[in-house]
């Protein structure tokens, strides 16, 4: 009798073990890879240079600190995807397609600037493709089927599901949890944000403040390092006086060189190539000039040569210089032909020289 229950114990384990061996060879079949097949690559929405971005399936992050730009950027990414001609080699690479602009930190009234910002770029037959929706009075979790209204998260969601829009951009991701910092809160949203965006082909770009520190350029919070790991691409903007620079530091497949842009009399971002390119000049031209203030004290004005580390020693005294600022403040003034060299260790004033316009610091 004991060896009959054992024995059926036994068969019903192996028929178990069986079912579930079958059950997970089903599940399986929908996640290996097959070495045999050439699987396509991402479909792209745009192109900045000569690299296409924001892959359709994958989630894209653009981060920037407070005020800094990154509303104006995803303007710009939606201007492009929609046929903007505003800014120079860039294109989009879907000729039709929907965007859906959620933004989740602002007003009505300042959200209702980013549909006319768009608006302001695009042709006007593209302007019934966007479509901008204010959630900051929506709550994070709740869902009233009585009053018909969902949570941020839920609209996003069903926002996707059912208008299928080629590119949707949640600014800000932040306010679609309670605690960036909640590992659970954090993780879960970006892996449904992600799914979602693998689930119904689109590209979604979400917006994240960087840390506070001036050099610290990482996403805030735990929610800031899940989209590090889970994003396809990472755009960054910084703003230089009236110029907004933006790089593009992360990407699975390969880095733009960025754009950059400025914003017009009236707030609307335009492009700022030419403008940072003589910004540039202007600032390498007042480091120059600065050297030559600096070396100026020091130099002979009627050529006799001198050591380069005389000039070290001298300017050491004069200013809080380390050593190899002061070598570098050298080779500057070599480089623009302000000095030249005698031998190994000494330079001189160049003879063609301007000085008149020098005043030493």
């Amino acid at each position: 009798m004991i060896e009959t229950q054992f024995e059926e114990r036994w068969q019903d384990r192996l028929l178990a073990e069986e079912r579930a061996k079958k059950e997970f060879t089903s599940i399986k079949e929908k996640y290996v890879i097959d070495g045999n097949v050439d699987y396509p690559e991402p479909e792209y929405l745009i192109r900045i240079g000569d690299v296409p971005t924001l892959p359709k399936g994958n989630l894209v992050a653009v981060s920037a600190k407070w005020k800094n730009g990154k509303t104006f950027f995803c303007d710009i990414l939606s201007a492009i995807f929609l046929d903007s001609s505003t800014f120079i080699n860039c294109e989009n690479l879907i000729k039709q397609g929907k965007v859906r602009f959620i933004d989740t930190e602002q007003s009505r009234n300042d959200t209702a600037r980013i549909l006319k910002t768009i608006r302001a770029i695009i042709p006007e037959d593209r302007h019934d493709d966007i479509e901008v929706s204010c959630l900051r009075d929506a709550d994070i979790d709740s869902y009233n089927q009585g009053n018909g209204d969902v949570s941020r998260y839920e609209f996003v969601r069903q926002s996707i599901e059912i208008e299928r829009p080629d590119l949707v951009i949640v600014d800000g991701i932040a306010d679609l949890i309670y605690n960036y910092n909640d590992v659970t809160e954090s993780q879960d949203m970006v892996n449904k944000l992600a799914a979602l965006a693998n689930k119904h082909n689109c590209c979604i770009v979400v917006v994240m403040h960087q840390n506070k520190g001036s050099h610290d350029k990482m996403m805030k919070g735990h929610i800031g390092t899940m989209l590090y790991q889970k994003c396809s691409d990472v755009f960054q903007v910084e703003k230089h006086g009236e110029i907004f620079l933006v790089t593009h530091p992360v990407s699975r497949h390969c880095e733009s060189n960025g754009l950059v842009f400025k914003l017009d009399e009236n707030a609307i971002p335009r492009d700022g190539a030419a403008d940072r390119h003589r910004q540039l000049q202007l600032e390498k031209e007042q480091s120059e000039q600065q050297a030559r203030e600096i070396l100026a004290a020091v130099i002979p004005q009627d050529g006799t040569p001198i050591k380069r580390s005389d000039i070290v020693e001298q300017l050491t005294e004069k200013h809080p210089f380390q050593r190899t600022r002061c070598y570098e403040l050298i080779k500057q003034a070599l480089a623009t032909g302000w000095l030249e060299e005698v031998d190994r260790s000494k330079v001189r004033l160049k003879a063609t020289a301007d000085v008149s316009s020098v005043r030493p610091l």
